[in-house]
């Protein structure tokens, strides 16, 4: 996000009538892993009495390694975090959250008493704050319960290390990438996400076929993303499995699958 295009937006909205009230920062976009100068945004956002809101539905994780943390500075000045267990601490499907701040504006959002969701003092209908005070779902699953086992079995510590190592991995393979005389890399590489691309007349259409044959190979499972319009190969290293023997044996399946693509498309 450019800070001062985003102060010149607020001015204009304002001057067409329109009455802005809420910025969303991005800490670990899920194409590529980009991060939003979120420190700077908080700025803006409280000089311009604006609710600041981070989605940070694998990125907010970083918190979990001291290494990786710098990068989300600022992410504990916003007024709300979104945020998903099940990407990159390993929790099973599904396991989103949302912190609010301010709680009691959190509760004046959502929590209802009309009808069957009348409280009382005491008994069963007593209590400060019922779940379906907290979302516009009165009933659902117990997302809390796997999140606090995992939390429990892996603990913070083992959890960060595991962040740390899939970075690393990722720029492991990036490099692979970047030594490669046949594909190239598409984005940086600042987490655990590296996109790239084959070099072909074609690429938009050969790297969805070379993904496609690693996908029936049963090697591997990269994923297709567009980046300026163009579908690029993605891969998110997120397993805790996951070796550099993995990494090397990815590019040369890779290097396999072009290979295959190369001579389908010739004969």
């Amino acid at each position: 996000m450019i800070i001062d295009s985003l102060r010149e937006r607020i001015a204009e909205d304002r001057r067409e009538g329109l009455a802005p009230f809420l910025v969303v920062g991005t800490a670990g976009g899920v194409d590529i892993g980009a991060i939003d100068p979120l420190g700077e945004i908080e700025d803006l956002c409280a000089a311009e009495k604006l609710w600041f809101h981070v989605d940070g539905a694998f990125g907010a994780m970083l918190a979990f390694s001291p290494t990786q943390r710098p990068r989300i500075a600022g992410i504990e000045r916003a007024d709300s975090i979104a945020c998903d267990f099940h990407k990159w601490l390993h929790a099973p499907y599904d396991a989103g959250f949302l912190l609010v701040r301010d709680g009691e504006a959190h509760r004046r959002t959502f929590a209802s008493e009309r009808g069957y969701l009348t409280r009382s003092d005491v008994g069963l209908a007593a209590g400060e704050t019922w779940p379906c005070d907290l979302g516009p779902d009165l009933s659902r699953g117990f997302r809390a319960l796997k999140t606090w086992f995992t939390l429990r079995v892996f603990g913070v510590d083992r959890l960060g290390a595991s962040i740390d190592r899939t970075c690393r991995l990722a720029r492991r393979l990036e490099a692979l990438i970047q030594r490669s005389a046949h594909f190239e890399t598409r984005a940086p590489v600042g987490l655990n996400i590296v996109c790239f691309s084959v070099k072909s007349a074609d690429p938009d259409a050969d790297n969805r076929r070379i993904v496609d044959r690693l996908h029936l190979s049963g090697k591997a499972a990269p994923s297709i993303t567009l980046l300026d319009g163009i579908a690029v190969i993605r891969c998110a290293i997120v397993n805790h499995r996951t070796t550099e023997a993995d990494i090397d044996a990815f590019a040369r399946d890779l290097e396999e699958a072009r290979l295959a693509n190369s001579s389908a498309q010739q004969s």
